[in-house]
């Protein structure tokens, strides 16, 4: 076995879980769903980070003769939102309701049209975090292995209209 399979062995045995979504509009009880509007601003971030989830998080093991060391983090999340537009940022921002509607200033969207047209009448959103696992062994092998994780929820995007009366 060579070191890289080694190490590939031991970040296979990782328990790495998907970022837990921080999302603006929150999901809402009665609906069951995230309800935004066209033209609002959406916010995304990584909440709750552990180790697990965000990084950084470490293992060792002795492996086919060899003693590894390997260190997880997540560099990006891409954010698959489902309209066939896709963001990718770090950690983000957190919202809080004083902020009002405005942008996020690191991580976020603007729906353009509804999502009526979708299964069910709404968007699936995808976050998946783009993991970087570096290794080493005692022997002064090393590398990088790339991995991901993914998670998903759905929001609905309806229109308001205004008439000029």
């Amino acid at each position: 076995m060579t070191p890289a399979e080694a190490a590939q062995q031991l970040v296979n045995s990782f328990n790495l879980q998907p970022v837990d979504m921080g999302m603006v509009p929150e999901s809402n009880p009665e609906w069951g769903h995230r309800r935004s509007y066209v033209g609002v601003p959406i916010w995304m971030w990584a909440s709750t980070q552990t180790p697990l989830n965000w990084g950084t998080y470490t293992a060792s093991a002795a492996i086919g003769g060899h003693a590894i060391t390997a260190n997880a983090n997540v560099t990006s999340v891409t954010w698959t939102m489902g309209d066939g537009s896709t963001v990718t940022c770090g950690a983000g921002n957190a919202y809080y309701e004083s902020y009002g509607v405005v942008e996020s200033p690191s991580c976020g969207h603007v729906y353009t049209k509804t999502s009526a047209s979708q299964p069910g009448g709404k968007y699936a959103v995808t976050a998946t975090s783009n993991w970087s696992v570096t290794w080493s062994t005692t022997a002064g092998a090393g590398g990088v292995i790339p991995t991901s994780t993914t998670t998903t929820t759905e929001i609905e995007i309806l229109e308001l209209q205004a008439v000029n009366i």
